[in-house]
């Protein structure tokens, strides 16, 4: 069965085409880079999966629940999310094992106490992503790319189906984002990895994890498929509009940029 499954589904708000006509399918085993440019659509398809934006046509199905006929509440635990927004709401002078603990409704500490038994599985989960250095450190204390494995190690503590990262590396130096990428590139030994989704607008953060690759320009899917099938130049310039030079960088990864000698 897909884990995810959209089927002609199209998305307006206040009178105005954010999505239109998608068509995707996302099976068991993959790992999917979503790459556009700036106002794309990418964060309104994210908000649709989350159920927090709803389609006025087609069909969405997430996981086992078919939008309009499941348990949206229930299905929400099961997916894992990162991004800044979720950043920007927690508590600045909590420990890093106690902001990975927010991600655990059962012992939300925001809304429930924990005790030392809590506290060792989330340190266990940061030590899992090769964390253990943050422990015991203050969330105020962590830098840029601390925080995203911080946040990273919290979304994985209710065992996820799904996880989207969103724009993960957003603000870090070169060193940082690298690390980072690193320590995604480990979910995927986790014993209970979930389906990763990685939403970015640099193709070269797209890590030899990653099995597919959806190309998203104005609310539409432009190309979608197997990465070496999707990140080809001819399939970038006319999705850039303009021509495109393809660098391998190593380890099955590549950079784009425009082909001057063409413009």
């Amino acid at each position: 069965m897909a884990l995810i499954q959209l089927t002609d589904v199209s998305l307006k708000r206040q009178g105005k085409s954010l999505l239109s006509h998608l068509n995707w399918t996302v099976n068991p085993g993959e790992a999917w880079a979503i790459l556009g440019l700036n106002g794309a659509g990418k964060s309104t398809l994210l908000k649709l999966l989350m159920a927090e934006y709803w389609y006025t046509q087609g069909q969405v199905q997430v996981l086992d629940t078919v939008y309009g006929k499941g348990d949206i509440t229930a299905l929400r635990k099961r997916i894992g999310v990162v991004g800044s927004f979720i950043a920007e709401r927690l508590p600045r002078h909590l420990t890093s094992e106690q902001i990975i603990l927010t991600g655990a409704s059962k012992s939300s500490i925001l809304y429930q106490a924990y005790d030392d038994n809590d506290l060792a599985l989330a340190r266990d989960m940061l030590c899992s992503l090769d964390g253990g250095f943050l422990l015991g450190r203050t969330y105020a204390s962590l830098s840029q790319g601390e925080k995203q494995l911080v946040l990273i190690a919290r979304s994985l503590m209710e065992a996820p189906d799904i996880l989207i990262l969103d724009e993960a590396t957003s603000g870090l130096d070169l060193f940082a984002k690298e690390r980072l990428l690193q320590h995604i590139d480990r979910i995927k030994s986790l014993p209970q990895a979930p389906l990763i989704l990685y939403v970015t607008h640099h193709a070269d953060e797209i890590t030899k994890t990653f099995s597919h690759v959806l190309l998203l320009k104005e609310g539409k899917i432009a190309a979608q498929g197997p990465k070496h099938t999707v990140l080809r130049s001819a399939i970038l310039s006319d999705f850039y509009d303009s021509p495109v030079k393809l660098i391998p960088i190593g380890d099955d990864r590549i950079y784009i940029r425009p082909d001057l000698q063409k413009l």
